[in-house]
């Protein structure tokens, strides 16, 4: 009797069998049974189904992908260890089960997966990735989107790094000779092992002050927390994590927090050789913790014989924060703040508050505060002027007592940049925070998204290779790579680099967003709008949804509902003070036809830094109508020069 139901199927092979069995039937056979033993042990392990072996395959079935997926790496474990090439492919959907046997596109699209599959690895559907991409000890890593034979749509590929496995990054696996020179490291989350489970924002906080400390060394590559902390719990071996960042020393910790007493135990590992250069126990006290965050720091550097200058060392020698209650409040809000929600943000200026309670004026303290209200307007939570004037009057208070920040020159150079008409200000302000932690990940991100809105292209991208050194398992990177192409015009290449983005991250608004744009811009206009108007339902009074539905509105030539929209005094205030926002908005009138309220627009965005004269005169499909317009070929020969002559 025919059963339909959601599973998750599981094709294995063994590479290179057929060949094996010509040359050596004897040891094939052996290499068959020990792989059928290893199958049905895990198989049954992870409660899945052993449907049937096809020669030297085997075809199963899972309830879970999660189970399907661990169940797979667990195999390939397995067959490395019995010296047994195996690729492994998965997918996940409806399947027509008939008494033992499975039937459908689905088992179809599974062994065309594992056909693709690398030898050691495991391929999966996009669809087995929306289930377990946030297991656990699972990491994914898109391949390609791709066409299968006698299957309707295109299967978007990701692979599943295996246990002793090398990454595959577009099909291909990396290879030891991209790893960089010995100055290179990653500080790896400080495990918590503290009898009080509520100390990990502790130990999370201790990692990222040794990063921040290390990121001030000019011949040190370090690597972000964001990519450092995409390894918390992770039971992968030291060199496989240094060559999934491609560095050479590796730091470990943990972190025992008992009372009012501490223990901090730290190693430096050598990951080509596995040998410890340095490892250290601190026992004392809460109050001592400041001291062994400096030790820690100063013991890498010596160690990698790394000489700093003056400056530097008083750098990572400074206590931004000596009082431990003030400390707490500050790790607690950092850790919300990290969340990115609209709750974290609301936690993490509570915590700020009260550090700042306790300890009066204090750098640090006034930067988180500054960047908190910064990201309410920055993820699209609030636009209010209030956020926007408290980042800016904190950025400046912390850099009155710290004019080295990093910290607050990034958040100043945004108010400033962004929404204060001073872009040129924005770019000094980035380059200074670089200049004093050149490992700053923030400052390379603001960085890039600038000059690719300026269509400086090769800037841009020098920047993203060294984003990519610093933070190389941040799927951002895509986001950054499609945001420089679409300053530049291939519209194409950037949708691509978006619809990887939002198969990731379908709930933030900024990645939909741009993908609708990228859609528009390739003339699919019934897919952007389409976009465009879901982003708006989710939270409709923020400027993100609000110019969403106004580009839909205007691409869909509704001129009287848009009109009424851009009445709305408070977004249109909001707009003038942004290039990017006035840009837009300039856009929607040119789509109307309205042309000399284009141009007045356009004039704003220009005023505000926008000065990307080949997107604007010759690619963006929007203007099309109002190229010939005298008005706009004078305005045009003053940004070519300007363009032309960009310094900072």
């Amino acid at each position: 009797m025919e059963d339909r139901r959601l599973a998750a199927i599981m094709f294995t092979d063994i590479v290179g069998y057929t060949a094996l069995m010509g040359s050596d039937e004897d040891k094939a056979f052996d290499m068959l049974r020990r792989n059928h033993a290893i199958h049905e042990k895990l198989i049954k392990q992870f409660d899945g189904t052993l449907i049937k072996e096809i020669g030297d395959g085997t075809l199963a079935s899972f309830s879970l992908a999660s189970d399907a997926v661990r169940c797979a790496l667990e195999i390939q474990k397995g067959c490395k260890e019995e010296n047994i090439p195996l690729k492994i492919g998965i997918h996940e959907g409806e399947m027509v089960f008939m008494g033992s046997d499975v039937l459908g596109d689905g088992v179809n699209i599974a062994s065309r997966l594992q056909e693709s599959a690398e030898e050691g690895c495991v391929t999966i559907s996009g669809s087995v990735y929306m289930d377990i991409k946030n297991k656990t000890g699972i990491r994914t890593e898109f391949i390609e989107e791709k066409s299968f034979k006698n299957v309707d749509e295109p299967i978007r590929i990701y692979s599943v790094t295996c246990e002793e496995s090398q990454p595959v990054i577009s099909g291909k696996i990396t290879s030891d000779s991209n790893l960089p020179g010995k100055k290179s490291i990653i500080v790896l989350p400080f495990v918590d092992i503290s009898p009080d489970q509520n100390n990990e924002y502790f130990s999370d906080g201790l990692t990222e002050e040794i990063i921040t400390d290390l990121s001030h060394v000019h011949d040190l590559l370090v690597i972000s927390r964001s990519s450092a902390m995409a390894f918390k719990g992770t039971k992968s071996t030291i060199h496989e994590i240094a060559k999934k960042v491609k560095v050479h020393y590796v730091l470990e910790g943990s972190v025992r927090k008992a009372g009012n007493h501490l223990r901090i135990t730290a190693q430096l590992i050598d990951a080509s050789n596995d040998v410890h250069l340095w490892a250290e126990k601190y026992s004392g006290i809460l109050d001592d913790v400041f001291d062994i965050q400096e030790k820690v720091s100063s013991a890498i550097v010596d160690t990698l014989r790394i000489k700093l200058s003056t400056i530097t060392k008083n750098r990572i020698a400074k206590q931004e924060i000596s009082d431990l209650d003030v400390y707490d409040c500050y790790l607690k809000g950092q850790y919300e703040l990290m969340k990115w929600t609209e709750d974290g943000l609301l936690t993490s200026l509570r915590h700020f508050q009260k550090a700042l309670d306790i300890t009066g004026e204090n750098a640090v303290v006034y930067a988180g505060i500054a960047y908190s209200h910064y990201q309410f307007i920055n993820m699209g939570y609030e636009f209010d002027e209030d956020h926007l004037k408290k980042a800016e009057h904190y950025a400046k208070l912390a850099l009155r007592i710290d004019p080295d920040s990093p910290y607050a020159q990034v958040i100043l150079g945004l108010c400033l940049g962004s929404w204060g008409g001073k872009f040129k200000e924005g770019i000094k302000y980035f380059k200074r925070a670089l200049s004093v932690s050149p490992n700053d990940w923030d400052a390379t991100y603001w960085l890039i998204a600038y000059y690719a809105h300026l269509g400086k292209s090769d800037t841009a991208n020098s920047y993203i290779e060294q984003l990519k050194k610093i933070d190389p398992l941040t799927p951002m990177v895509l986001t950054f790579q499609g945001f420089v192409h679409m300053w530049c015009g291939e519209f194409d290449i950037s949708l691509e680099f978006y619809k990887s983005m939002l198969d990731l991250y379908p709930g933030i608004p900024p990645i939909r967003w741009y993908y609708a744009l990228n859609l528009a811009y390739c003339n699919r206009i019934d897919e952007a709008c389409n976009h465009f108007e879901v982003t708006h339902k989710t939270q409709p009074n923020s400027l993100w949804y609000k110019e969403g539905i106004l580009l839909s509105l205007a691409l869909r030539g509704k001129k009287r509902e848009l009109l009424s929209i851009l009445k709305d005094s408070e977004l249109e205030a909001w707009a003038k003070r942004n290039l990017a926002w006035s840009y837009y908005v300039a856009e929607c009138y040119a789509l109307i036809d309205e042309k000399e309220k284009a141009i007045d627009w356009l004039e704003i965005s220009i005023q505000n830094g926008l000065v990307n004269y080949p997107f604007i005169n010759e690619y963006d499909p929007f203007f099309e109508n109002i190229r010939q317009e005298t008005r706009f070929k004078k305005l045009m020969e003053k940004v070519k020069i300007e363009w032309e002559n960009y310094e900072v």
